[in-house]
């Protein structure tokens, strides 16, 4: 088949890009010329990237479109002035994609956890940070949004809910509704693996549910033995199961996401490669030496993930002084939580702040601009020479941090210096 992804640098169209190409399907796609952490896959597997043009759209191809894109971008007009075939990336990847489901989903580790699946057994998988393969496994792993309810396109063997937070308060308007919308998932669902620490997520019912955590109500408990700056010794125990394991990553919310992936894996049988040292996807503390000096390169964007992104550099780096690029994602989110991002932004030591980086589905609105300066006025604006104060000679940590360009000013700066 000869396909077309429309948004193609999207964190999940460049993975499914990567996943129909290794099926031997032929496929391109269009996007923006500003670089993006998602395309270097597809510029390993010679996936031509083209840039947004009317001219390129033909009937040659399906035209699978990215959920960030609107009916005013110029290439899906002429598609539905066409009349050609098209389907957003959810819908494609619930119609056409003929393998077992297993569904991660949550507000926060979904892509960490979906990808130490993919390390610790072999399977295919479509995973939010560029990167998708296809195997001849019978599953596929695959990262579940529940943005506007885009998961209900899948019916899984298997549904994980790591944990539940109101992320998105342009369409889930109370805690109710996000409940409402993750029920209505588990519905859709063969089993259902949860967090059973999490008040919101332990809502969740289900006849073949299980749960997880450290309470001694969870249908498998984790014990930990020893914590340190190499991660985890730790006991899980429940349901018939009882083993000793290691999990090489730092923080709680690491632990969760390891213990997740590897219960999906016995849940359904699936045969597990034991002690492997897993790694972490990109842009998650994806890490640079400078010197004397740590670049931190993470995608947090969630006063959570923030908070749980620097308790693990502390406890790696304890005597760093630790300072931050950040760039909030959404005006809806920033002002929603503007209270959270403050104090978690306080514990760092440097902060400077880009404007936000405005998603497609919200106009940039230079009023909710200035209003947000104004509230965190106590930190710094990031200006271009604020780089200049990163000094290998230093034993600091520098994050680049969020979902917007804080990757593209570390390139450059990469660029300039390594």
């Amino acid at each position: 088949m000869k396909y077309y992804l429309v948004g193609i640098k999207g964190t999940g169209m460049s993975s499914l890009a990567c996943y129909l190409h290794d099926k031997g399907d032929t496929v391109i796609g269009s996007d923006c010329s500003n670089y993006y952490f998602t395309e270097d896959e597809l510029v390993k597997r010679k996936i031509e990237i083209k840039q947004y043009c009317e001219d390129n759209i033909t009937n040659d191809y399906i035209y699978i479109i990215g959920l960030s894109i609107d009916k005013e971008n110029e290439e899906f007009r002429k598609i539905l002035e066409l009349d050609l075939e098209y389907y957003y990336y959810n819908e494609f990847i619930g119609t056409f994609i003929d393998k077992k489901i297993i569904a991660v989903s949550g507000t926060h580790g979904k892509t960490t956890t979906a990808h130490i699946m993919k390390e610790i057994s072999e399977l295919s998988y479509i995973i939010g940070c560029g990167n998708g393969k296809y195997n001849n496994s019978d599953y596929l792993i695959l990262e579940a949004c529940e943005y506007k309810n885009h998961f209900y396109s899948y019916a899984p063997e298997l549904l994980v809910v790591l944990n539940m937070e109101l992320d998105h308060p342009d369409f889930f308007k109370s805690k109710k509704d996000l409940l409402s919308s993750f029920q209505g998932m588990c519905d859709r669902s063969k089993k259902v693996l949860i967090n059973g620490d999490d008040s919101l997520t332990n809502s969740l019912i289900h006849p073949h549910l299980y749960t997880f955590g450290f309470s001694d109500t969870c249908d498998f408990v984790i014990k930990v033995i020893k914590e340190s700056s190499s991660g985890y010794s730790f006991l899980l125990k429940g349901n018939g199961l009882c083993r000793f394991l290691r999990c090489n990553l730092v923080g709680i919310h690491n632990l969760y996401n390891y213990v997740g992936a590897y219960l999906s894996c016995i849940l359904l049988e699936l045969e597990i490669k034991h002690y492997i040292n897993v790694s972490l996807p990109k842009r998650r503390m994806s890490k640079y030496i400078y010197g004397k000096c740590v670049l931190i390169d993470d995608y947090a964007h969630h006063p959570t993930e923030i908070k749980a992104l620097y308790t693990s550099l502390k406890t790696l780096y304890p005597d760093y002084k630790i300072n931050c690029i950040f760039q909030s994602h959404t005006y809806s989110r920033t002002l929603q939580y503007k209270k959270k991002f403050k104090e978690v932004l306080k514990m760092f030591n440097d902060v400077y702040l880009l404007d936000v980086f405005s998603s497609a589905r919200e106009k940039e609105e230079e009023i909710l601009q200035r209003k947000i300066d104004r509230y965190f006025r106590r930190f710094k604006k990031y200006h271009k020479n604020v780089l200049n104060e990163i000094d290998k000679e230093q034993y600091e940590v520098w994050v680049f941090l969020g979902a917007g360009r804080c990757n593209e000013i570390l390139e450059e700066f990469k660029n300039n210096h390594f």
